[in-house]
């Protein structure tokens, strides 16, 4: 059943997305497979951020490099394990075999090629905070449990599907184009919805650009104190 689909109360298994567009007698014959690329395709275009999680990981540096987690998607920062954090680097030769000794450089830089990170560092460990994409135990996305998300990715499969059976003459101009202006209310609903902040989002926001002195420390500290208010202290 649906209930089975359901991983948590913030998001919904592309099988119970499946389950509710075959209810249509025209999308009956869609696979999980091309449900889950027009998935990936509907997360690249509408960029919604609840569509991945924050992750941190350790990894073990040899020869300067490490490989990411397979669920790696983008980067948030790097550091030493419970030290200091690294910049990226812009070094046009940091991947330079013919570099007589990263350790000469004082500063902790990494570079991501690929699905390996390769610092400034030849060994130790690492601790990588990143955007991961949510996925089920089968290794399937999980998507955000919003009506707002959920309608308008439906419709986006429906949307394509529909191109597909229009190119084969199975249906009219009418009903695809139909689908189509169906689909373009549905999507910018979903993009303003997931564009608004929260009033604890807002406050931290908020905060850190209502600031007399440029916190130009923060990225040592992981940010961790960007979102506070700044008192001002009079003598």
């Amino acid at each position: 059943g649906s209930e089975m689909c359901i991983r948590d109360r913030s998001y919904v298994n592309i099988r119970y997305i499946l389950d509710r567009i075959m209810q249509h007698p025209l999308m009956q014959d869609v696979t999980l497979e091309q449900a889950v690329a027009f998935t990936v395709d509907f997360m690249r275009i509408v960029g919604t951020p609840n569509m991945f999680v924050e992750k941190t990981e350790i990894l073990d540096i040899e020869n300067y490099r490490a490989l990411l987690p397979c669920d790696y998607s983008q980067m948030i920062q790097v550091r030493k394990l419970n030290g200091p954090t690294f910049r990226y680097s812009s070094d046009s030769f940091h991947m330079s075999e013919c570099r007589a000794s990263r350790e000469e450089f004082t500063d902790l830089t990494y570079k991501i090629q690929g699905n390996i990170i390769y610092t400034s560092i030849k060994e130790g460990e690492i601790e990588v905070a990143y955007l991961a994409i949510a996925t089920d135990s089968e290794g399937y996305p999980l998507l955000p449990d919003n009506s707002s998300y959920t309608r308008a990715l439906e419709l986006y499969i429906k949307k394509q599907w529909f191109t597909i059976l229009f190119d084969l003459g199975k249906i009219g101009p009418a009903v695809l184009q139909n689908t189509q202006q169906e689909y373009a209310w549905a999507v910018g609903d979903c993009q303003s919805e997931f564009n608004r902040l929260s009033i604890d989002k807002a406050e931290s926001f908020f905060n850190s650009w209502r600031t007399l002195i440029l916190r130009d420390s923060e990225h040592r500290t992981g940010f961790r104190n960007n979102g506070t208010k700044e008192v001002l202290k009079l003598q």
